[in-house]
């Protein structure tokens, strides 16, 4: 018997440990050899390179059967392998030519966002939308809030200060979502805000990653109805060489940007830069509008001659430095602005808004084994900001009358910058500050099972705001203690967290996500969140998923009491949010793909102001149900994309009426059609649709539901691209925004004074994008 079980033994490590020998030859799509693509047998260390003939030859154990080919600038394939393969030829596609791939294959791109780590889109345990550099190209998008209008659950709002908007019926100024480039933090310090301005454009970037739904599960406090994740060329280690990219148009606009990156065996060097200007868009004629801006307000005291001046400034800029396991890097920028339509202003020409955000990084990422992965990471944030404003208010103009201005004359200029006029800063400060410590490990034990943890320690060290009402310049008292509402204890908070992420693949076809988050905060002590997901792929083109996660809003320090006159520390718990979806993705053809979700919120405690200034957690449920869906096409030279959006929000009471999705657009479509007349000239369009939207009045002095009626906005785009000069790449541009110059509103969803907001008209730019 033991003689028996040893043959056994013997045969069974004979197979395990057999190997044979494949061998290929690898070509681009014009059937030339390409030299020094890698061939690795998937979570093994055996590799090789193919020769000047594009030929490799490699010993594949029979227990495995993934190669792998990679090269940079090239598209990355995965082919299983049997026992009777012994030759493989492949042909590899370059980025650049990412337009002859199917429906499907680009559906089967990798994102990051979904589990902090690789893996294909199909299979990723979250709703995700990805928009590829080729995508921003394709559809002209300048900055993130023209990209984001276009998604699917998702609301963007132009003010020309900064974005309003959110995802699935969360509306305010995106501060349920959290903005990370390059998986880093980009919310400003002050409010945790996302604060999406012209900062944020699309000149450095590689791809957008748009997950719907709670993420605080991975990514922590306020990742509460999504994570808008943005992936730099210059980050990217297959990016190497320069682009310079140029554009004008109308506004006074002018752009000028420089991407680089250069890999040097075990060194690389990368970075970006970008100036932009603009006047914005005019709205000389709509701030006079007292029926559609400024109702509820008395005209008689505005100026009769009011003048309308406003522009915006923005400095992005990034660099990275890495050798072997070690990076340093800057993600940051400088952005001076108008305050555009936020508030009713007296004095639209001398108002302004400056900021300064800049993060330093500094990490090591270290392959310990083929299973295990670690990445440390110190972080810190510094950010300033500064400006003045000349808001209306009601009840410092009824005071004035009181005391004998005529209500029948416009106030004087003396009296609005004696009245009216308020400087906020921190320019004399040292600034906020952020501190994080992060260590995560990857480790995978075999191919159908996935481990990640980490730790993160967090700290705020937060400063309010000095005003005036009558100083541009003035001084800033960094003093802490209870009295100076500028530098209060509880200005200075910090966390620690813990997460763990388990993902397992049974039968090839079932792949199962568990996880959870433990963070303790100084302030609102322990909260725990979770997340489940579970996606089912019973035919090659068919996923479907199930999926559950938790969130948490944490309060800021606006809502915790830094504006109260009284110093009062308000005690507040985090907002949650339990969501439930259900999705499926299916690939009809190759030309023919369509996903949708169903999905279902449901939020407590949100922070909301009281009667006395103060805030609290709300006693209220609210309930969101929703559904989101795409359709992609494809023939020829032609490919379309269609995106419908559906939310129902619970009733609110307000103004003596109960009125289901107040303030939340019940049908959103978006679509785009691409025509590629020739291998290098394309014309695309997009249209933008929004149905008829009943909403709060802006002012919160009038207590009135408004109707803003339906609209859609069509753009075009026409590139002229791929042009080869010398060893330079070209591509042209001309983006015509609003091309029918519809006049439309969107609503005042914060309530900061304007009835509802009106949108751009006809906008035109052209661009140029130079890659060496």
């Amino acid at each position: 018997m033991k003689k028996f079980l040893f043959i056994i033994l013997i045969l069974t490590a004979n197979i395990v440990f057999a190997q044979r020998i494949v061998t290929g030859a690898i070509t681009d799509k014009t059937n030339n050899p390409i030299e020094n693509v890698k061939v690795s047998v998937k979570n093994t260390e055996q590799k090789t390179f193919t020769d000047a003939a594009g030929k490799y030859s490699l010993e594949v154990p029979v227990a495995y059967g993934t190669l792998e080919f990679t090269k940079e600038n090239f598209k990355a394939q995965m082919v299983e392998i049997t026992s009777d393969v012994l030759n493989l030829d492949m042909t590899l596609i370059a980025d650049t030519d990412l337009i002859e791939l199917s429906l499907d294959e680009l559906m089967n791109i990798e994102v990051i966002t979904a589990s902090k780590k690789s893996e294909n889109r199909k299979i990723a345990p979250a709703t995700i939308y990805v928009v590829t550099e080729k995508d921003i190209i394709e559809n002209g998008y300048t900055d993130l809030t023209n990209l984001l209008e276009n998604v699917p659950g998702v609301v963007a709002i132009r003010t020309d200060h900064f974005t309003f908007g959110g995802q699935r019926g969360f509306l305010s100024n995106f501060s349920q979502t959290i903005l990370l480039v390059n998986g880093r933090e980009m919310q400003n310090l002050f409010a945790s805000e996302t604060f999406i301005a012209t900062q944020f454009a699309t000149h450095n970037i590689k791809q957008v990653e748009i997950l719907q739904g709670p993420a605080s599960a991975l990514y922590g406090a306020n990742a509460l109805v999504g994570v808008i994740n943005i992936i730099t060329k210059n980050d990217s280690p297959d990016f190497n060489g320069i682009e310079y990219h140029a554009g004008i148009g109308t506004q006074g606009t002018q752009s000028q940007s420089f991407v680089f990156g250069k890999n040097l065996k075990d060194f690389r060097i990368s970075g970006s830069f970008r100036y932009f200007r603009s006047n914005l868009w005019d709205y000389k004629d709509f701030i006079k509008d007292t029926i559609n801006f400024r109702q509820g307000v008395p005209s008689k005291a505005f100026p009769v001659n009011q003048e309308f001046k406003q522009s915006s400034w923005s400095l992005p800029y990034a660099a990275k430095i890495s050798y072997k396991d070690f990076y340093v890097g800057i993600e940051g920028y400088e952005l001076k602005g108008s305050k555009g339509l936020e508030n009713i202003s007296l004095d639209y020409t001398n108002q302004s808004d400056y900021r300064q955000l800049a993060l330093y990084y500094a990490g090591m990422e270290k392959e310990i084994n083929a299973k295990l992965k670690i990445n440390t990471e110190l972080q810190f944030y510094k950010e300033r900001f500064w400006g003045v404003n000349y808001t209306f208010d009601n009840a410092i103009y009824d005071t004035l009358v009181k005391n004998g201005h005529n209500p029948d004359s416009p106030l004087t200029d003396h009296e609005i910058k004696d009245n009216f006029m308020m400087a906020y800063s921190q320019q004399s400060s040292s600034g906020s500050k952020r501190y994080k410590g992060n260590i995560q490990l990857n480790y995978v034990p075999s191919q159908t099972l996935s481990i990640i943890g980490g730790y993160t320690f967090d700290m705020f060290d937060l400063l309010g705001l000095a005003r005036s009402t009558d100083r541009l310049n003035f001084s800033f008292d960094e003093t802490r203690s209870i009295e100076n509402r500028m530098r209060k204890p509880f200005f200075r908070q910090y966390k620690n967290s813990l997460f763990l992420q388990l993902q397992k693949t049974l039968f090839d076809k079932l792949y199962i996500t568990l996880g959870g988050r433990f963070d303790y905060h100084n302030i609102y002590k322990s909260i725990l969140t979770f997340r489940s997901g579970l996606v089912y792929t019973p035919f090659q083109k068919t996923s479907i998923r199930f999926l559950f996660g938790q969130a948490f809003r944490e309060p800021n320090i606006f809502e915790l009491g830094a504006s109260s006159v009284n110093n009062v520390v308000n005690e507040l718990d985090p907002a949650r949010m339990n969501t439930f979806e259900v999705g499926i993705n299916q690939s009809f053809t190759s030309n023919l793909l369509a996903n949708i979700v169903a999905y279902k919120n449901i939020a407590t405690n949100f922070i909301e102001p009281t009667e006395t200034g103060g805030f609290i957690n709300s006693d209220n449920v609210i309930n969101v149900f929703g559904i989101e869906s795409q359709l992609f096409y494809k023939t020829g030279k032609i490919k379309t994309e269609i995106g419908y959006s559906y939310v129902k929000k619970d009733a609110d009471d307000y103004a003596g009426v109960s009125t289901v999705n107040l303030g939340v657009y019940p049908h959103r479509i978006t679509g785009g059609l691409t025509f590629n007349a020739t291998d290098n000239f394309t014309i695309n369009s997009r249209i933008n649709y929004y149905s008829q939207i009943q909403a709060k009045h802006g002012n919160k002095d009038v207590t009135q539901i408004i109707t803003i009626p339906a609209f859609a906005k069509v753009d075009l785009t026409f590139s002229y691209v791929k042009i080869k000069v010398y060893d330079a790449e070209i591509t042209t541009q001309l983006l015509v925004t609003n091309v029918f110059d519809s006049q439309f509103y969107q609503p005042n969803i914060r309530i900061g004074g304007p009835k509802q907001f009106l949108q751009h008209g006809r906008q035109l730019f052209c661009n140029l994008i130079v890659k060496f």
